[in-house]
């Protein structure tokens, strides 16, 4: 696998996340507001999950308080200032921030005057960002995470983590065939990280077998690399990926957020769309990937047990990235007969959230499907399930199945003529 997998194969633009949603590296930031509005909305950004590794600090006082504060200290990475005057005023003040910032320091202007003129001056002299208030947290993530992130360079891939309410609610099922889907279907170069070290079904579900893959690069996440990604992946099709776990009782399981977080950066580096197949566990890890991935999706089937966790889940997490679209809800294994569960549309508004799919409950199809290592988009196109795959991978990526041009009949009308002629 290489880098330039991030461009898909048909011409369309490069899938992957945006400069506005690629996690900010480690930076220190201040702001110094003039309106406590501005301060708050700051704060809201800093609590954004991709600003966090950055560590920021918002104080009163603008461009006066800024220059007061450094003056015998030296500046951090990133500098914001809020400023009440307009035109070439703020200049003047600007030029007293000037004498004593450290080389290499960016700094971001607040103002309140849509000036392009003025724009254009301020980046001559050296400020990297001027945004105009009221703000908006996404504003404020946007500006400082484009000094760090070219639009010129390459995509990384955005996270879809899949994690299941209860233990077989059927998430993995779910999150394999719409990566297939994602891949297959939508014509998108997917990678499956199966983070279930010791239960893992990814090998299983598409009939591969490795003693190798995710467990070795999480025992050492600093030693991974392009090279070893390589070796460690298994090339399941030209557009699909798998990082398979081994399956096996004596791996242990629990790893450190770092550690499952490097290895996340390495595959999104090479892959446009990674999905997450996580574990049925609650950890400090498993926390941190569901509130730093791109999307994600809860897996609930129609039950209480299932209700209640998935209601849990859904309040914790998005609460927890208040910028960010709500969770997707799947509802799965829906009609067993002589099972008494709880109605969609009570579901639904339990949940707070209506389902983005609804999975009827369909054994011949999927246990055929399993026992030949295959996904149902393979198997059955055109069942409803493989529908419903379709419609959340499309849910996710905001990308259309690729339609094949039907050959035209062209040429043999034109050979019928001439030969009645």
């Amino acid at each position: 696998m290489s880098k330039s997998n991030t461009t898909d194969q048909n011409n369309d633009p490069p899938f992957g996340a945006e400069v506005q949603d690629r996690p900010v590296p480690r930076i220190s930031i201040h702001a110094f507001c003039e309106s406590p509005e501005t301060g708050s909305v700051i704060q809201r950004a800093g609590q954004d999950r991709r600003l966090a590794k950055a560590h920021l600090t918002v104080h009163m006082g603008g461009i006066f308080g800024a220059a007061e504060y450094f003056q015998d200290s030296s500046t951090p990475n990133v500098i914001m200032v809020e400023t009440r005057v307009t035109g070439p005023a703020i200049l003047k003040e600007l030029e007293k921030l000037a004498h004593v910032c450290d080389p290499g320091t960016k700094v971001i202007v607040i103002g309140g005057s849509n000036d392009i003129t003025l724009y254009r001056e301020m980046i001559r002299q050296g400020v990297s960002e001027y945004i105009v208030a009221p703000l908006n947290p996404l504003q404020v993530i946007e500006a400082i995470a484009a000094l760090y992130h070219s639009p010129a360079t390459a995509p990384i891939g955005k996270v879809f983590a899949f994690v299941g309410s209860r233990g077989g609610a059927g998430s993995s099922t779910i999150a394999h065939n719409t990566a297939w889907a994602i891949a297959e279907d939508l014509q998108i170069a997917t990678t499956i990280v199966d983070l279930d070290v010791s239960f893992g079904t990814a090998g299983l579900d598409f009939n591969q077998d490795t003693t190798q893959g995710i467990a070795e690069a999480l025992a050492s996440p600093e030693r991974l690399d392009d090279v070893l990604l390589d070796r460690l992946l298994i090339k399941h099709t030209s557009r699909l990926n798998l990082f398979v776990a081994p399956a096996q009782l004596d791996r242990e399981s629990m790893f450190s957020p770092e550690a499952v977080e490097m290895v996340l950066d390495v595959v999104r580096q090479a892959s446009p769309c990674v999905v997450v197949d996580l574990p049925h566990v609650w950890a400090p890890w498993v926390k941190q990937i569901l509130t730093s991935a791109d999307e994600i999706v809860v897996t609930a089937t129609p039950d209480l047990a299932s209700l209640r966790n998935g209601k849990n889940i859904y309040d914790i997490i998005n609460s927890a990235r208040p910028n960010d679209k709500p969770l997707k809800v799947v509802l799965n294994q829906v009609g067993i007969p002589r099972r008494p569960e709880i109605p969609v549309k009570d579901f639904a508004e339990a949940m707070s959230a209506e389902p983005s799919i609804v999975m009827p409950f369909d054994p011949q199809t999927f246990a055929t499907a399993s026992n030949n290592g295959q996904m149902v988009g393979e198997l059955s196109p055109q069942s409803r399930a493989a529908q419903s795959f379709r419609e959340l991978a499309m849910k996710l990526t905001g990308r259309e199945p690729k339609v094949e041009a039907k050959p035209t009949n062209k040429l043999s009308f034109d050979f019928l003529r001439r030969k009645k002629a």
